[in-house]
């Protein structure tokens, strides 16, 4: 069902303003209290995810209520389906999918689709500790 409460492509593609609203592409600027206007390059996000930070000048920085999502411990400027691919997405769902069933998406005897699955599976568990590492809060010495 497409709603205006799902990230839906399709539905935002003619929805202009929500798409505007989703910073759709993250090619908004976000605001920031001191400096104005920054693009997401300029800003960093605090280390507990509560907020991003103008590298500028350490004040907060706002890219909008329907465009600044908190996705689990993680703060993005805009919608995440507009970075990466429609197969991406899928295969990532899909990883998602077998993990919470325990089940193999293809029959346990087609040897060749389940090693493909799980090639597909270590890229996806490998690029979320990759990107779980790189957000995790750096320790000062």
């Amino acid at each position: 069902m497409k709603n205006a409460e799902s990230f839906d492509c399709d539905y935002c593609e003619k929805t202009k303003q929500l798409k505007k609203d989703r910073n759709c592409g993250w090619q908004g600027f976000g605001k920031c209290d001191e400096c104005d206007n920054v693009p997401f390059e300029g800003v960093e996000m605090a280390p507990d995810g509560s907020k991003f930070i103008c590298l500028t000048c350490g004040s907060r920085v706002k890219f909008g209520r329907a465009a600044e999502l908190v996705l689990g411990k993680y703060r993005v400027p805009g919608c995440p389906k507009s970075m990466i691919s429609q197969q991406a997405v899928f295969l990532i769902q899909l990883v998602d999918w077998s993990e919470k069933t325990g089940k193999l998406p293809t029959a346990q005897t087609l040897m060749e689709e389940s090693l493909l699955y799980f090639d597909i599976r270590n890229f996806v568990v490998s690029e979320t500790n990759i990107a779980e590492e790189e957000m995790r809060p750096k320790e000062t010495a």
